[in-house]
């Protein structure tokens, strides 16, 4: 399967990065023949670089906290923010941490993306490969990633940085309220937009989200397609979430993926006999994967103050490895 320009992606897991774009000639062309058989041994072992990048990159993200201490840095963005946080709290008429508690949302997003990313990769190397599974996972993904690069970014002020935690609060409690699940969560419900209002922000809801005096979640086909190539709109966003999300919701667009193209489409004929996982379809998956959680990341540590040479190191092995994903595509050898 190959893997064009973002803008001319028909479906999922197709890629391209504006980094790849600029260094086409970094990484030497090597070859990754297409195995479809799979959980077998010449599966795994042709997936195994894949899979190995995959994981070296979410324990670099997993350890990074507890190398730092879990603190931020003395002389980081975080810890400037930090400083303004009683400032904040003051206005808020309750809220006693609103910065901090917005940096554990953001840690805690990305701890669970590196573990999405690490439970892929461990369902490609299992004795039997998954059909729809590892597709599930990384939905997961990249919806931590999104939500993780949102709350971490770096380039967000310290009222900024407040809002995005306050729509997680919201957000959280909206979500108790229409499942019912804690008796309480209409009187949270009520506390939390208290809080908006005493800082003077206005409280909205569009597509069952928070919007707080005009901050959201974003949308995560524009997250996804902002973290792959830089840019919201490009069609890649769309495709990836969309047939993901197929996948989960178990649609025939997404199930209909597994089957071989010359397969009958609506009919269910011999070609179920073949269906599968094929090694080209987990690389352009694991590709995307591997950009969304290094950028995702990134954003963390630079905000923390994290982003020492140690980690520069493990976003160079991952890109690397992004970019010979990327020539193997382009030259038809996934």
């Amino acid at each position: 399967m190959a893997i064009p320009s973002a803008e001319g992606a028909a479906r999922s897991g197709r890629c391209l990065s504006a980094t790849a774009a600029r260094e086409a000639s970094a990484v030497p062309r090597i070859k990754m023949p297409d195995m479809q058989a799979t959980g077998s041994d010449a599966f795994r072992q042709a997936l195994a670089p894949t899979i190995g990048a995959v994981r070296d990159l979410a324990d670099a993200v997993s350890e990074r906290a507890g190398q730092c201490g879990h603190h931020p840095g003395a002389s980081s963005r975080a810890m400037g923010e930090i400083a303004a946080e009683a400032t904040f709290a003051a206005r808020s008429g309750g809220w006693n941490e609103p910065i901090r508690d917005t940096h554990t949302f953001g840690g805690m997003t990305l701890t669970a993306a590196a573990d999405f990313a690490r439970s892929f990769a461990v369902l490609i190397d299992a004795d039997s490969t998954p059909v729809y599974g590892h597709l599930v996972v990384a939905r997961s993904v990249f919806d931590a990633c999104v939500v993780a690069a949102w709350l971490n970014d770096p380039k967000a002020d310290a009222t900024e940085r407040v809002k995005r935690g306050l729509c997680e609060q919201l957000y959280n409690a909206m979500e108790l309220v229409r499942l019912g699940l804690e008796d309480d969560a209409n009187e949270r419900h009520d506390y939390w937009k208290a809080r908006a209002a005493s800082l003077g922000w206005t409280v909205k809801v569009a597509s069952n989200k928070p919007v707080i005096d005009g901050t959201s979640r974003p949308w995560p086909g524009s997250g996804i397609a902002e973290l792959l190539v830089g840019d919201g709109e490009a069609r890649i966003g769309r495709a990836q979430w969309s047939y993901l999300s197929a996948v989960s919701h178990v649609t025939w667009y997404g199930l209909r993926e597994a089957l071989p193209r010359t397969a009958p489409t609506p009919g269910l004929g011999p070609g179920l006999a073949t269906y599968g996982t094929t090694s080209s379809s987990v690389r352009a998956q694991a590709l995307c994967v591997l950009i969304a959680l290094r950028k995702a990341a990134d954003a963390r540590f630079v905000l923390m103050g994290w982003a020492d040479e140690n980690w520069r190191a493990a976003c160079a092995r991952a890109q690397q490895y992004e970019l010979a994903l990327m020539h193997a595509s382009q030259q038809g050898d996934a």
